[in-house]
């Protein structure tokens, strides 16, 4: 037979095995990873009598009577992965972002960023320091975002994960909900005020 082509036809076979072999690693490690993260998923789902969703990577239930919706997203930046938890609450006025950063190496306070047009609301979330955070372990993480959205009607808090299967126990859940009704319960007051004297619609 003919040595090149029986070099081309080993040489199909080698490539043949290597497709199979790609296929079958790329199968196996989603397979693994979809398990690791309904294993992970799941008690978050049970917390909050609600349901897993692995392809999403997200869980949805109530809590306190009132609707929650965890997941992994991508940052606004598109180059970090985050887990958010929003508490929905739709109390209308005018919306609000801030964002705790970790104190960097050499520095002793940490950033603090406060998006408002609204000096009151800008108050509120000013008292917002450290030790209120503390329940949310803000130098566990890089920062930390708390969030209103009227549009989407809902209290968040967003932090960095440090890879894929940094997904909180349920009791790091319970915590991130209690403070999000807290602070919820505050802006609720304070736009229900601004609302009544005009300062927001």
């Amino acid at each position: 037979m003919n040595p090149y082509l029986v070099t081309g036809l080993v040489m199909c076979g080698v490539i043949i095995v290597a497709l199979v072999g790609t296929s079958y690693l790329a199968v196996y490690f989603t397979r693994r990873a979809k398990a690791d993260l309904e294993q992970l998923l799941t008690p978050l789902a049970e917390h909050l009598d609600g349901k897993a969703d692995v392809d999403n990577a997200s869980v949805e239930g109530t809590w306190g009577g009132t609707i929650v919706q965890a997941r992994m997203a991508a940052a606004a930046a598109g180059t970090v992965r985050v887990w958010q938890v929003d508490l929905i609450d739709a109390a209308g006025g005018e919306a609000w972002n801030y964002v705790y950063s970790r104190p960097k190496k050499g520095q002793i306070e940490p950033e603090i960023d406060i998006v408002t047009e609204n000096r009151e609301i800008a108050g509120m979330l000013g008292k917002i320091d450290r030790e209120v955070l503390e329940p949310l372990q803000p130098d566990a993480t890089d920062w930390v975002q708390v969030e209103y959205s009227p549009e989407g009607g809902y209290v968040r808090v967003a932090r960095p994960m440090h890879g894929r299967n940094d997904i909180p126990a349920p009791e790091r859940l319970e915590t991130d909900l209690r403070f999000l009704q807290q602070i919820g319960d505050e802006n609720r007051a304070l736009q229900e005020r601004l609302r009544a004297e005009g300062e927001v619609e």
